[in-house]
């Protein structure tokens, strides 16, 4: 008897768990600026940050190709694009900020890659989103992030930088969006 509740606790606190983790990464709007919040969730202060997706836009033969690539380059690393969709958007709306990008090695395997965001208003910082740490192959890869504006956002033209990083190399670019 006593082992079955043993048994039980273990997996009523592994539900608990999977529900407590499962509600904050389904993109959970909590005050970023509250100062107890700076340890738990990473490096980006403003605006609440949703799920991300990852898809293969180009395999490694078809890059090769296109690019004209020899392996005696080394590693290329590429940021394609950079897009904020929508264009145009109201405080508190759901953005989705778009990076597309292209990795060659002389070998397929897959390297470490970095991406991170920061969102400036009329030149001033007001924050990064989390950091994005993954391992991808060659190829040419597009990755989104959904991302909600705070409900008291100024109205204004908003400036996103993206840059993404290896052990190789690094490459930013920036994109607009306006809020109204």
């Amino acid at each position: 008897m006593r082992k079955k509740r043993g048994s039980f606790l273990v997996f009523l606190v592994v539900v608990l768990l999977a529900l407590v983790g499962g509600s904050l990464e389904s993109g959970a709007q909590i005050n970023l600026l509250d100062k107890k919040y700076d340890r738990s969730w990473g490096d980006y202060t403003w605006g609440a940050y949703g799920g991300n997706r990852e898809a293969s836009r180009l395999g490694r033969e078809e890059l090769v190709a296109r690019e004209n690539y020899c392996p005696s380059s080394g590693c290329v690393l590429r940021l394609d694009k950079v897009q904020v969709l929508p264009l145009q958007c109201r405080r508190g709306e759901c953005i989705t900020m778009v990076a597309t990008y292209s990795i060659l090695t002389p070998e397929q395997i897959a390297i470490p890659v970095s991406i991170v965001r920061e969102v400036l208003f009329r030149g001033k910082s007001l924050g990064r989103t989390k950091t994005i740490e993954t391992r991808q192959l060659n190829g040419t890869w597009s990755q989104e992030v959904d991302f909600t504006l705070p409900p008291n956002a100024l109205p204004g033209t908003y400036t996103v930088n993206t840059r993404v990083s290896t052990g190789y190399a690094m490459e930013q670019k920036s994109a607009e969006f306006q809020v109204y």
